[in-house]
């Protein structure tokens, strides 16, 4: 029996001898991150940085902290930040906001509530620490600037996995998204509501390499391609598919096929918005309807987004230059 009570004894002194080196081991982690930030032209200042959470967890905590880029007038400020990982887990973080946050942009302040706002990053026990899965989620979030304008919505979801090889699934999702109530009230008569249901996306991206923590340079977009995207606002529905390839510059090459329900509100809203010039209305919503005349289902528009040669174009009509995927 005394041999069973000195045997606890010592693992729990092993234990707790693990996480004292291992809470030591977060603190100077998190500190040589942010003297690596300041080296990239990245300013973090904070009021303390302390681990907690023995014996079971790391709960690394930066209170204050502000970050800011100077070169681009961008900050972000907030009452704390937390990660969490459980002490015989640490390949998997958990992070944690307030409710509360400021951000900077060039000529104007936001102020950005939520009533959660969480995020999960799971690592690959290995030297590199290559990403398996990354997770975040919003909720209740406002967004008000100081220049008068305001947005919110219910709840964001963010997801990242790793599938084989260097491929990472991506999906997103956005419910109930509150524009800002100058163009709510710019919308009267189109038939568009003040709530734009739902947002969502799912794509697979292919890179040149994988996503790690550790790595210096993170890897390029080599390829993606868009399962399926959904705008749902209303009796207006957008829907994408298509796959992009990065050409030799880096820009996307390829096919996004839009297919468009209920375009008239679209168009109306267009209109009430006035983005349509009052002496063009009448000819745009001719070539719409022969545009759903051809698509063979009423009120449904169907366009392709062509990217080629570094260029764009909406069916006839061009955009410019196709994006830059690396």
């Amino acid at each position: 029996m005394r041999a069973l009570f000195w045997g606890i004894v010592v693992l729990a002194a092993i234990y707790g001898g693990y996480w004292f080196v291992g809470a030591r081991a977060a603190e100077r982690g998190a500190e040589a991150a942010l003297v690596r930030l300041a080296g990239e032209g990245i300013a973090v200042k904070h009021d303390g940085l302390g681990v907690a959470g023995f014996p079971s967890r790391f709960d690394l905590t930066l209170t204050a902290p502000q970050v800011s880029i100077p070169a681009r007038g961008i900050g972000w400020a907030a009452p704390f930040a937390q990660i969490f990982s459980l002490s015989y887990k640490p390949w998997h973080l958990i992070a944690a906001l307030p409710e509360d946050q400021k951000l900077t942009l060039p000529g104007q302040a936001l102020t950005l509530a939520s009533t959660r706002m969480m995020g999960s990053l799971r690592l690959t026990p290995s030297p590199d620490l290559p990403l398996a899965e990354a997770d975040a989620v919003a909720e209740g979030v406002s967004l008000r600037s100081d220049q008068g304008w305001a947005l919110g919505f219910a709840s964001a979801n963010l997801r990242l996995a790793r599938g084989e090889g260097d491929n990472y699934e991506v999906a997103l999702r956005v419910l109930d998204l509150v524009p800002d109530q100058a163009l709510v009230a710019g919308l009267a008569g189109s038939g568009l509501p003040a709530t734009v249901a739902r947002l969502d996306a799912l794509a697979d991206v292919a890179l040149d390499g994988p996503l790690a923590l550790r790595d210096a340079v993170p890897p390029a977009i080599s390829a993606v391609t868009l399962r399926e995207a959904n705008i749902v606002w209303g009796p207006l529905t957008l829907r994408a598919t298509g796959r992009l390839v990065a050409d030799a510059q880096g820009r996307g090459e390829g096919q996004i096929d839009l297919r468009v329900e209920g375009w008239r509100a679209g168009f109306e809203a267009a209109v009430a918005l006035r983005l349509i010039p009052d002496r063009f209305v009448q000819a745009v919503e001719s070539v719409l309807v022969q545009m759903e005349t051809q698509s063979g289902a009423p009120g449904v528009l169907t366009l392709p987004l062509v990217m080629r040669n570094g260029r764009m174009m909406l069916g006839p009509v061009p955009l410019g230059a196709a994006p830059l995927l690396r």
